[in-house]
């Protein structure tokens, strides 16, 4: 009976976090639309416009290295709650600032926010979601890939009724998500610090942790490429916007749908086998892409992409959160999520440097590739972190392995 209460209480909670994420999602993404003409109505010339476009993701990344500790030191209900309440607020000064300098200052202040919540909304899925990592963090992946979809159009719309609209709506948001967090979710245990860099430096100097990133590498490499050059081939044979939009929004539902699919499945067969399917998934789709000229096809290979982009990108965190100290998740899951983000970085500007010399789109798509193709046999190699026989379930359905020197399974 108290496993069941148990079970229906971390399927409220893993909702809940679901929840949370959609909005904070959706308020750090509802404001993009209208960014670039709220800046020049601002004064900003197109350097300060691009630097006010990329603040809140580039601080996000860097400070996200080292948020996550904040989570596991003073309660990750705690730090949620003051880094969505830090966001809505930075959104709702974002809504009268006057200046552009200012609108900058927000951003940052917005990015730091984002850098505080989101590893303490991994903490927290991996806390109540022993066993099931697949399951919850499929959860939490799809909320975020919805948001994905939903906001553009959202903010979009909400422009008609004013360039400031947007960021009013998000400073909302933020506060529900606030309200929603602190009346669903339980405050947790608050770990010692005592030891923790020392296991997390044992932790880290495992090789697989680095399989694990060069497998959530292998989408935030890709992925920026194909996002940037795909709509300027379809442009370029004379597709319509609502034409384009349709292929985006394939790939934005295939990643979201792919990430409750994969998650629920790896549970029950294994991380391994979706990681390598992953892989041979994200190649063919590239090829596809690179060769496709009508519309059918480059939806489909889009979409193709999208669910093999969704299922290493997810268990790449999933296979993290199976071999993460309890209480350290929050850290190390922030500090991982930091890493694999910053490719998100080296995909536009290795595709746009090979541009320049080569002049063509198409093999742009087959070096979108390169990683997956580094990635398929670091994948069959890679020790599977989802035990499936009886005795390891007991233990919380995790391989054992053999034991480092500050207690934890390498």
């Amino acid at each position: 009976m108290e496993t069941k209460s148990l079970g229906r209480m971390a399927g409220i909670s893993i909702y809940a976090i679901a929840l949370t994420s959609f909005i904070l999602f959706l308020s750090t993404q509802v404001g993009i639309p209208v960014l670039p003409h709220l800046s020049a109505q601002l004064g900003a010339d197109q350097a300060a416009m691009a630097a006010t476009l990329s603040a809140a993701l580039m601080t996000l990344v860097l400070v996200q290295f080292f948020s996550g500790a904040l989570a596991d030191r003073y309660g990750r209900r705690a730090v949620l709650v003051g880094g969505a309440a830090l966001g809505g607020l930075s959104s709702l000064c974002c809504a009268v600032v006057g200046s552009w300098q200012g609108l900058l200052a927000l951003r940052i202040l917005g990015g730091i926010a984002d850098a505080i919540a989101f590893p303490a909304l991994l903490g927290l899925t991996a806390e109540i979601s022993e066993g099931r990592h697949g399951t919850f963090f499929g959860v939490l992946r799809s909320s975020q890939g919805l948001s994905f979809i939903v906001a553009p159009a959202i903010g979009g719309w909400l422009s008609l009724y004013g360039l400031r609209m947007p960021f009013v709506v998000d400073a909302v948001l933020s506060f529900l998500a606030c309200l929603i967090l602190y009346a669903t979710i339980r405050a947790g245990p608050v770990a010692s610090v005592a030891g923790r860099w020392q296991q997390l430096g044992e932790l880290f100097r495992q090789r697989r942790v680095y399989a694990f990133a060069l497998f959530g590498a292998v989408d935030n490499f890709a992925f920026p490429i194909l996002a940037s050059f795909l709509p300027t081939k379809a442009q370029s044979l004379g597709f319509a916007p609502w034409q384009i939009s349709l292929i985006l929004v394939g790939e934005a539902t295939a990643f979201t749908a792919g990430s409750l699919l994969v998650g629920r499945c790896s549970d029950r067969w294994g991380r391994r086998p979706f990681v390598i399917l992953a892989q041979l998934l994200v190649m063919l789709s590239c090829a596809g892409l690179a060769l496709s000229d009508n519309l059918a096809a480059m939806v489909g290979w889009y979409a193709l992409f999208g669910l093999g982009a969704s299922a290493t990108f997810l268990l790449s965190s999933v296979m993290m959160a199976d071999i993460a100290p309890p209480e350290s998740a929050a850290t190390v899951l922030g500090a991982f999520d930091a890493a694999i983000d910053l490719v998100i970085f080296a995909g536009p500007v290795t595709a746009l440097a090979l541009y320049r010399v080569i002049g063509r789109i198409e093999p742009l798509f087959i070096v979108a590739a390169l990683p997956a193709l580094a990635a398929l046999p670091v994948a069959w190699w890679t020790r599977e972190t989802l035990c499936l026989d009886t005795a390891c379930i007991s233990r919380g359905g995790t391989c054992e392995e053999p034991p480092l020197v500050g207690g934890y399974k390498t």
